[in-house]
């Protein structure tokens, strides 16, 4: 799909910081024509730049304003994400392999499963794998990655490697914004090809997002709306948002306070 291939162009870009087109017409394995189109589409986005004999990724993109420290978004509406995870946890069956994405509200998954007696966890989430250490019922399977310390999680393309030999049940999912225009983004370009690969693998999808990320749009758009079963949030969004969710057979669903 040329959508796929331009999100991948994107992603290589910014990695990258710069590229030619020629170097781009290699990893790719597309005419130049193609990568022109193609940088056009990004172009009007306004993630790159072209310079002479190739692109920049732009400079406002490249500094990814909104990763914030950790320990921060850790902090913000935690009783929300509290409830949004305990939510998510109840979907979990036994003997589930479950994939639980990096992320302030979806590492509260694991301290919700301590009533199933087996639950298998595949993570990149440092948090998650740290949490996990308490319960003896999860049995914890780790991507292997470099740290990246701003999201408190293990990237790298042996992540998506490693995802591809696992048949997920569930798939919990964070993000750093949602809209109808935008989709479902993430503001890490580290963390975009593990999340696209998760999803490919497993059979149910839920997104866990609290109130203050709808209408927002990031860096990298990673899913749509009719990828997902369940959006998990702590207020049901907008007439409009719901709508578009309804059509798109994307169930909504508010978790109650304790």
């Amino acid at each position: 799909m040329r959508i796929s291939r331009i999100d991948q162009l994107e992603q290589y870009i910014l990695e990258h910081k710069a590229a030619s087109i020629d170097t781009l017409c290699e990893v790719f394995e597309v005419s130049k024509n193609t990568v022109r189109r193609d940088l056009e589409v990004l172009v009007t986005r306004g993630s790159v730049e072209k310079v002479y004999g190739g692109v920049i990724a732009c400079e406002s993109t490249a500094a990814i304003p909104d990763l914030v420290t950790f320990h921060e978004r850790a902090s913000r509406n935690a009783h929300s994400k509290q409830r949004i995870a305990a939510l998510a946890a109840s979907f979990v069956r036994e003997r589930d392999i479950i994939f639980i994405d990096s992320g302030t509200t979806t590492m509260n998954i694991v301290d919700h499963l301590a009533h199933l007696s087996t639950v298998t966890i595949i993570t990149g989430s440092v948090q998650v794998i740290n949490k996990s250490m308490n319960y003896p019922n999860i049995n914890l399977i780790v991507l292997p990655g470099s740290l990246k310390r701003d999201t408190a999680s293990l990237v790298g393309t042996s992540c998506v490697e490693y995802l591809e030999d696992y048949n997920i049940v569930r798939a919990f999912m964070a993000c750093t914004g949602i809209s109808v225009q935008a989709g479902i983004c993430n503001a890490s370009t580290e963390e975009y090809s593990i999340k696209k690969a998760a999803l490919k693998k497993s059979q149910k999808h839920y997104l866990l997002a609290d109130s203050s990320k709808f209408g927002r749009a990031s860096l990298m758009t990673f899913g749509d709306v009719d990828q997902f079963d369940y959006i998990l949030t702590d207020q049901m969004p907008d007439d409009a948002f719901c709508s578009y969710c309804k059509e798109r057979e994307c169930a909504i669903r508010i978790a109650p306070e304790p």
